[in-house]
């Protein structure tokens, strides 16, 4: 029997929540309203949820209705035609969906599941690192946020998001539980090319900062080994569990790529601009719609890009970020490759995770 690598990246608005006995980990696209409003009266630009796949072929519903809206927002700078033609060379033969009341299945895939949550190092005096140091202490999972280290008083996320039952839609764009695979921290947030402690404040910035400070994981991936010649992605409806549609994808030399993103669209700075709008972090303060003691919107600790002090310490950020190692045809294609200049670099939206049962 054929086996071949599913390869799933995940980034931006993403929530992720191991199960107790780490058998099972939901994935979670959080649901950002259009009109969302942040804790200084500015509006957040709505998050755009959506997978893409990147296969040798495709069978089933492969989203060609979704394709050209998918196009534009990856490609804003490019001419409708010329997008469509973009994002077709980077899928290769494979789908894309947007996704809304998404609930996700693989079908092919089986365990066990590993979260790598071992390789992180630790200082002399025993206490975890701030930064790796070497590109495997750069996997480990604890690099994601963690929203009940970080603020204990918000008592774990809502028993509506993280039970059997299908979440909430205002709070939950799509969701994808994984029995099998390996799953770990792809990319770090690059600041000023280092990969250092991000420290946590109010979000005006005011007040002390957290005690919980650490480099921050703003890409995870999971590769899992798939028997047989194909995998199949099948969307069913929150509302109603009714299957909307399915896809069939067929490896291309031995790997299938897929990325579940959450993102804001891409808007170029203006020149005089030093920061993209809203400032840098402040995206974080949805996650905290999901818990169940939700804090005012002026208390929700968000990540600030600070000038680090000569004590903190600093690792070359491609140093971590090997460029054989972090290849990725599909990436590379939508011009998202962390390994690249890409687009939200400097808007630190990590993802976060949730281990409170």
């Amino acid at each position: 029997m054929t086996e071949f690598v599913l390869r799933i990246f995940f980034s931006g608005l993403i929530a992720i929540l191991p199960d107790a006995n780490g058998t099972e980990v939901t994935v979670l696209a959080v649901n950002t309203p259009h009109e969302y409003s942040l804790a200084d009266g500015a509006t957040l630009p709505h998050h755009t949820p959506f997978i893409i796949t990147r296969a040798a072929n495709c069978l089933g519903d492969c989203g060609t209705e979704d394709r050209p809206s998918i196009a534009t927002f990856l490609y804003r700078n490019q001419p409708p035609q010329q997008a469509a033609a973009a994002l077709n060379g980077a899928l290769q033969g494979g789908g894309a969906w947007h996704l809304s009341g998404s609930d996700l299945t693989l079908i092919g895939p089986t365990g066990p599941l590993s979260i790598r949550n071992d390789v992180r190092g630790q200082t002399e005096t025993g206490t975890l690192q701030l930064v790796p140091t070497t590109p495997a202490e750069r996997e480990d999972i604890t690099w994601v946020a963690s929203l009940p280290e970080l603020a204990p008083g918000t008592e774990g996320f809502k028993a509506a998001v993280t039970g059997s039952a299908a979440p909430p839609e205002e709070l939950v764009a799509a969701r994808l539980k994984l029995s099998g695979g390996n799953m770990y921290t792809y990319a770090l947030a690059k600041i000023d090319g280092k990969a250092r402690p991000t420290h946590f404040r109010k979000p005006s910035g005011e007040g002390p900062a957290a005690s919980y400070a650490q480099a921050l994981a703003t890409w995870v991936a999971v590769d899992i080994r798939v028997a047989g010649s194909f995998v199949e992605l099948v969307e069913k409806s929150f509302a109603d569990g009714t299957q909307r549609r399915s896809m069939k994808l067929y490896p291309q030399e031995g790997l299938v790529e897929m990325a579940i993103l959450n993102l804001p669209p891409y808007e170029t700075p203006a020149p005089n601009a030093e920061a993209p709008l809203p400032l840098p972090g402040q995206h974080f303060q949805v996650y905290y719609d999901l818990v169940k003691t939700v804090p005012e919107p002026s208390e929700r600790l968000v990540p600030f890009t600070t000038t680090p002090t000569a004590s903190e310490p600093q690792v070359d950020w491609a140093t971590l970020h090997p460029r054989q190692a972090m290849w990725s045809d599909l990436l590379e294609q939508i011009n998202l490759s962390p390994r690249g200049k890409a687009p939200y670099d400097l808007s630190l939206c990590p993802i976060v995770r949730n281990d409170q049962p």
